[in-house]
């Protein structure tokens, strides 16, 4: 049985290695890794008009970081806030044509990631691992 500080030392490992493959194309983009940037503008892609608390919980963000994040995104002509026409105390995130354009670049460099992560594994393996990374953040949750 492995000790489980290994677990712990292999997760920062796995962490580090992420961002040391992704980080400089996305600084190539004009993306920083620290802000989630390409995080939010992944999740935009999928999903666009959403809320601002609804963005932040699909990006698992603080709102209040989140709102720093998008006021240096619009700067960037990334994004566009607008009032939710149904609440006015409430925003709602779309891309703009360049910040579509990004959010495509980041995505093909996550599906490049996932290439890479991937490679070898069977899909049961993928799944045994997706079971107990699952487990990790349910526990993490609890606390």
């Amino acid at each position: 049985m492995k000790d489980r500080s290994e677990v712990r030392n292999t997760l920062f490992s796995i962490s580090h290695a992420w961002k040391k493959l992704l980080q400089p194309r996305f600084i190539e983009l004009g993306l920083t890794l620290g802000q989630g940037q390409p995080r939010i503008l992944a999740s935009l892609l999928q999903q666009e008009n959403v809320t601002q608390r609804e963005l932040a919980d699909a990006c698992h963000l603080e709102a209040a970081t989140l709102s720093r994040v998008l006021d240096h995104m619009e700067k960037a002509d990334l994004v566009n806030r607008q009032r939710a026409p149904d609440c006015r105390r409430s925003w709602q995130i779309t891309l703009t044509e360049k910040g579509r354009s990004t959010a495509r670049e980041v995505q093909r460099s996550f599906d490049e990631a996932d290439d890479k992560i991937w490679s070898g594994f069977s899909e049961n393996e993928m799944e045994q691992l997706l079971n107990g990374l699952e487990r990790i953040y349910q526990n993490l949750r609890e606390l």
